[in-house]
């Protein structure tokens, strides 16, 4: 059986920065698609990026590509601006795999903690808004993971592991849809609850030792349960006597 064959896209870079605001496109788009690489290439999926480093990216470069290497599926990683909350999906006007890849990674997306704009279409002129959707064979999203210039929701990808989250569950999506299995990470078991420990019970010799310190008797030690010596018992027993 072959591998299945995944494109993902990883918009701006180099030269273009892409949105700009609390963070930068161009990098949060490359850690995010990145981890979505690592974390398909982990199930067996056979993935090529558009670039894996700060690079000039032209979209056309992109959707060429892409139709070279021949994919079951397309993923165009991007990061949104305008000042909005929360993370759209792009499909296919025409519906099909790229709406049900689009639901997908949606899913996993809110899984996250993050807010959805919902799974949405844009038609042009000539089908598809957008070239990546439009040009390329294989049924392919773009996803918009936060807005950069919104502080509130880019604080939902301003560190690398929240950045790595979303890789994950674009990858988590995109498994999903070629009908891959994948793990999902165990919850800690609870511990035990540990029994409240007894209160300790009073020596049966407590009481006659309180009782001679009561009445003067000299006594250094509360070794109840060891052995008396000779000089030990003589010393008692001349304090008792005076």
């Amino acid at each position: 059986m072959s591998k299945k064959k995944v494109f993902i896209g990883v918009g701006h870079g180099g030269s273009d920065s892409g949105a700009v605001g609390y963070i930068v496109e161009k990098d949060v788009n490359l850690q995010m698609a990145l981890t979505c690489r690592d974390f398909l290439t982990a199930y067996g999926v056979d993935v090529r990026m558009s670039r894996t480093k700060d690079e000039d990216d032209d979209i056309n470069e992109e959707v060429r590509e892409c139709n070279a290497y021949n994919p079951d599926l397309a993923i165009d990683v991007h990061n949104n601006s305008g000042g909005g909350d929360g993370f759209e999906v792009y499909h296919t006007i025409y519906g099909g795999t790229g709406k049900v890849l689009a639901q997908n990674i949606e899913k996993h997306v809110k899984a996250i903690g993050q807010n959805s704009r919902g799974v949405k279409t844009r038609a042009g002129k000539s089908g598809d808004y957008y070239a990546f959707i439009r040009e390329t064979v294989a049924p392919a999203v773009i996803c918009e993971g936060v807005f950069v210039d919104a502080k509130a929701d880019a604080a939902q990808a301003d560190t690398l592991t929240e950045q790595q989250a979303f890789g994950v569950a674009y990858a988590k999506g995109i498994l999903d849809t070629l009908g891959i299995p994948y793990d999902e990470p165990e919850e800690d078991p609870e511990e035990p609850e540990q029994p409240a420990e007894e209160p300790a019970k009073e020596h049966w010799a407590q009481k006659h030792y309180d009782s001679l310190i009561a009445k003067g008797v000299e006594i250094n030690e509360t070794r109840f349960d060891d052995p008396i010596t000779r000089g030990e018992a003589l010393a008692l027993l001349d304090q008792i006597v005076k």
